[in-house]
């Protein structure tokens, strides 16, 4: 009887392989939102359709795969040597299509469903990712990984990514956290409320957002808000061409009495490394640590220049 039942066991798991095996080989993966689609084995012509994207794909050693990218794709510098496809918004299906990439990679955060829509109707594999914080991130970097033949790439990158996220962690524990205002426009002056990749990067990297219990995601604040908010730290987003950040700085001098103002803790930060869903995102909570708290260790070396 043991006999038996050994032998069906042993049938049942070389069906249930040859049915793994088979669905593997065919390329079938389900992407981030959930969509089922066909994927070749090891992708050779790759379209990223996001800033974030092309930086992941660099950082798996794919540049030489990638044969299209947007007009926002500056990092790193090479990557604007690439043929260009367009924006977010509005790349073109023309320009794509002949580029004859065989995986298109996209995000749900910047992407319209139209484009992807067309796309996958003319028969272009369009893998979707979705991530909505850091752990997210990571995510998908495993996931693009998966589908682009560098599962090994991806896990040594998250695994590097995770211990210096963790070196961070481990140091802020026990510190007083910081409140924090960031600035991304000046008229009217927006913030980073909760739910948005900036919320997350501030209370990752040990401080309190002053907008981060605010149910809008990118909340306009006033003189007055911003004096009631009263911020330890203000961080903003240097305006194109204002390299002196001249136009920031003179800004915030108005507002005597915010305790960020009266001890001249404004910060300009790359709003590149803070709003993209990339591996640089560490960059970023490192940097900012570093703000909150400087007698942070073993950080300083890991830091891209920008």
């Amino acid at each position: 009887m043991r006999k038996q039942l050994k032998i069906i066991n042993n049938t049942l798991l070389i069906i249930l392989t040859f049915f793994f095996v088979s669905e593997t080989s065919a390329g079938t993966v389900t992407d981030e939102i959930g969509r089922k689609i066909n994927i070749k084995e090891s992708p050779q012509r790759i379209v990223s359709l996001a800033p974030g994207i092309t930086e992941t794909l660099w950082a798996l050693n794919l540049d030489d795969k990638i044969v299209g990218v947007t007009t926002f794709c500056n990092w790193p510098p090479q990557a604007r040597q690439k043929p260009r496809v367009g924006g977010f918004t509005n790349p073109s299906i023309e320009k794509i299509v002949s580029l004859k990439p065989d995986l298109i990679i996209a995000t749900a955060d910047g992407n319209r469903k139209e484009t992807i829509q067309q796309l996958e109707r003319i028969g272009l594999s369009v893998y979707v990712t979705n991530p909505s914080d850091t752990d997210g991130i990571l995510k998908s970097i495993l996931h693009i990984g998966e589908i682009t033949n560098r599962e090994k790439d991806a896990s040594k990158l998250v695994e590097k990514l995770q211990k210096r996220l963790n070196n961070i962690t481990a140091q802020i524990n026990h510190k007083s956290k910081p409140r924090v205002f960031f600035q991304i426009g000046l008229e009217p002056v927006i913030t980073a409320g909760r739910g948005t990749l900036i919320n997350e990067v501030i209370e990752r990297a040990g401080g309190i957002n002053v907008a981060g219990l605010d149910t809008a995601r990118y909340p306009r604040y006033s003189a007055e808000g911003i004096m009631g908010a009263s911020p330890d730290i203000i961080l903003f987003a240097p305006m194109a061409g204002d390299k002196e950040f001249a136009a920031g700085k003179s800004f915030w001098q108005k507002f005597k009495g915010v305790p960020a103002v009266d001890n001249n803790r404004i910060y300009p930060i790359d709003t590149d490394l803070i709003s993209r869903a990339s591996p640089r995102i560490v960059d970023a909570i490192e940097k900012m640590a570093l703000i909150f708290h400087p007698g942070i260790k073993g950080v300083k070396s890991h830091l891209s220049s920008h």
